[in-house]
């Protein structure tokens, strides 16, 4: 056994592994299959920083450049364990050599320090509130004549530690006289002000005075615990100033193994009075905290995303600025940094929302939660590597049984509790405002279906002209055709050419009939890239004859090379005759000698486009501008008063407005509506 070095490295208390320059594991004891939870045969051979994800807490340092070069390198670094847990350890590198000097190896011996940085965190995250507190505290010192002390307890001549700790809890008074056998030999000149004494010398007596009576087994149990010859004693007590007040203390006592027989003792006393009261306040603010926390009727969610800050900071030292391109680039990145991510906290609410019994149920991987909407955790990524505080979004989220849940998703990581690698997450449930959206779509979707047809209804003697013309020229056609065949000798060439007539004027007829379908049909959004001047001619179309029945002259001044809008063609068509058919109607009977309609549209700016409907009738009334887009608001007897509103309706929900005014160039009213242009819209279908 002693001739077998790694069998030796295995009775070592803390984790010992040597590793290639390479950075593969060549040796692994069992001290670090305790600490990392890898086995001997799974660590051996792998490359140890990828293996245990090592990370540095400053990732400029090369640690093992430095290593090589001074023979040894020391510092503080984080390691993911088998289980996935992140430890902080406390590493020593050893370089060992060969005869010709050269390096061979790295000896690493690590030891465990994640709960002492665990305890230091949750302590700075509470001390950024207190103003660091404790950082100008300072120090009493005592030196103490212990030697009458250790004459009484053995003067006592009981048999054993039980017994002298008994003793000592059931005489209080003698605990008080091993007080006044306790004699002051020095203290510093803190000590004199924190006791409030005049001067040095009113302190050198006994110390029985500053221990009142609550204290009196603090005092006992110093003296156990340097009868047990333990090194030192501390606790938190009262202590008594020299006017009589108390205060609270953090007394240490330190009994110095080469005095031990002397029977000195050295005493530490530091005012605590003020660390006790912010404790208590603390105390009283987590409290708060936690109540709030979890009784809040809002999904709250604490998240630790330490890893994914440091994945964001190699990032940025590489000289990533574009976080967007760089996942375009890298399609397994965002998945990676979902992983870097994890439930810490969550709220009763959160577990009601997302069917969990408890934390436990939570903690599961947290791309689950964002299957439905994975570019909402890609944009918070991007907005947290920009610096962002905040970042907000109407989402869905997946609850643990895979449901989706609407609602609005906002997260804080203000720099102070970044640093710690914490997150805040709030989640709002808008599923039912969400579900009365749809049911409110549906509702104006059948508004306006219902608007198509009435408007259909109106324009019936338009609509049977229209179709009249092609059917009757397919009729006459078919008859001339019939006679040029009747003949003794027939003109196949005549006949061939009526014949493409008659399936002209069917087509005709066709186009006029599928363009009424469209206008009655109740159908689902169908979103695309449309030319608005072609929508506005095909509008035209429709109206033809209605147009040409009421004497009515359009002109037309439409912007060359405008880029198209994303939108339902039919929806825009509906807004189109809408206006062009209240413009005609309010010149009916106005007596208006040229009634005239004109469109016009242009580029506000390079993302809006601009269209206006303009008639040279009476105008619009000044007591209607307030109501002219209200539902049910009409000035004809037999309109629905759902035209307008149903047109302001669908420009919204196109992205853009709608608007009136008295302004037209041809002296009647004008209607104007702009949409955004289709590369500044998000596509929706």
């Amino acid at each position: 056994m002693t001739g077998d070095p790694e069998a030796i490295l295995d009775l070592a208390a803390e984790s010992i592994f040597t590793r290639g320059l390479d950075g593969r594991i060549l040796t692994w004891n069992k001290a670090s299959e305790e600490v990392y939870g890898w086995s001997k045969q799974a660590a051996i051979g792998q490359h140890a920083q990828e293996f245990l994800k090592t990370a540095f807490s400053d990732p400029a340092i090369e640690a093992q450049a430095q290593a090589i070069e001074h023979g040894a390198w020391e510092g503080e670094i984080t390691r993911v364990t088998e289980a996935g847990k992140t430890l902080h350890i406390l590493a020593r590198w050893s370089v060992r050599c060969g005869a010709d000097g050269a390096p061979l190896d790295i000896v690493e011996t690590g030891r465990d320090v994640t709960a002492l940085r665990t305890s230091e965190a949750a302590l700075r995250y509470s001390e950024h509130r207190y103003h660091n507190l404790f950082g100008a505290m300072a120090a009493s010192f005592w030196e103490l004549d212990f030697s009458g002390v250790v004459r009484m307890v053995r003067g006592l001549n009981l048999p054993g530690f039980a017994e002298l700790r008994a003793h000592l809890r059931d005489h209080p008074a003698f605990v008080r006289e091993m007080m006044r056998a306790t004699r002051v030999i020095d203290v510093n000149q803190h000590t004199v002000g924190l006791f409030g004494a005049a001067e040095k010398e009113q302190l050198l007596g006994n110390v029985e005075p500053f221990w009142p009576p609550e204290s009196t087994q603090d005092y006992a149990e110093g003296v156990l615990q340097a009868m047990s010859r333990n090194a030192n004693y501390t606790t938190e007590c009262k202590l008594r100033k020299a006017d009589g007040s108390t205060f609270d203390a953090l007394f240490t006592a330190a009994y110095p193994p080469q005095t031990a027989g002397k029977g000195t003792v050295l005493v530490g006393v530091i005012d605590i009075t003020a660390r006790k009261k912010a404790f208590a306040k603390l105390e009283e603010s987590e409290s708060r905290y936690r109540s709030l926390f979890y009784n809040m009727p809002v999904s709250l969610w604490r998240m630790d995303s330490s890893r994914l800050i440091a994945v964001l900071a190699d990032l940025r030292r590489q000289g990533v600025t574009d976080l967007d391109g760089y996942m375009d680039a890298h399609p397994g990145f965002l998945a990676h940094t979902m992983n870097c991510v994890e439930v810490a906290e969550v709220n009763q609410s959160t577990l009601d929302l997302f069917g969990a019994r408890d934390l436990a149920d939570m903690k599961i991987p947290v791309e689950r939660y964002w299957k439905s909407s994975p570019q909402t955790f890609r944009n918070l990524i991007v907005a947290r590597f920009r610096g962002d505080q905040t970042f907000e979004e109407e989402t869905q989220m997946n609850a643990l049984d895979g449901r989706p849940i609407d609602g609005l998703f906002t997260v804080a990581f203000p720099p102070a509790l970044n640093e710690l690698g914490i997150s805040l997450n709030a989640f709002v449930d808008a599923t039912e405002r969400v579900r009365a959206q749809q049911m409110l779509q549906r509702v104006q979707a059948d508004f306006a279906h219902a608007s198509r047809v009435s408007m259909l209804g109106e324009l019936t003697a338009s609509i049977a002209h229209e179709v009249n013309q092609p059917l009757a020229a397919i009729a006459t056609n078919a008859g001339a055709g019939m006679r040029w065949l009747d003949r003794p000798v027939p003109n196949v060439d005549e006949v061939r050419a009526l014949t493409g007539s008659i399936l002209a004027d069917a087509r005709r007829a066709a186009d006029i009939i599928a363009r009424v379908r469209r206008m009655a049909t109740r159908r689902d959004t169908g979103m695309a890239e449309l030319s608005v001047s072609e929508i506005i001619e095909e509008s035209l179309r429709f109206l033809s004859h209605e147009l040409q029945a009421r004497g009515v002259s359009v002109s037309l001044e439409l912007e060359s090379g405008a880029p198209p809008v994303w939108g339902d063609r039919t929806q825009l068509q509906q807004v189109l005759v809408n206006l062009v058919v209240n413009a005609v109607q309010s010149m009916s009977g106005t007596g208006a000698r040229r009634p005239a309609i004109r469109i016009e549209t242009a580029l506000a700016d390079p993302a809006t486009l601009h269209c206006c409907v303009e008639d040279s009738g009476p105008g619009i009334g000044a007591d209607h501008f307030g109501r002219l887009f209200d539902s049910f608001f009409t000035t004809r007897q037999d309109g629905m008063g759902m035209g307008l509103r149903i047109c302001r309706s669908i420009i919204e929900a196109h992205g853009g407005r709608i608007e009136a005014d008295n302004d037209a160039r041809i002296g009647g009213a004008r209607f104007s509506f702009t949409l955004p242009v289709a590369k500044d819209v998000p596509r929706r279908q």
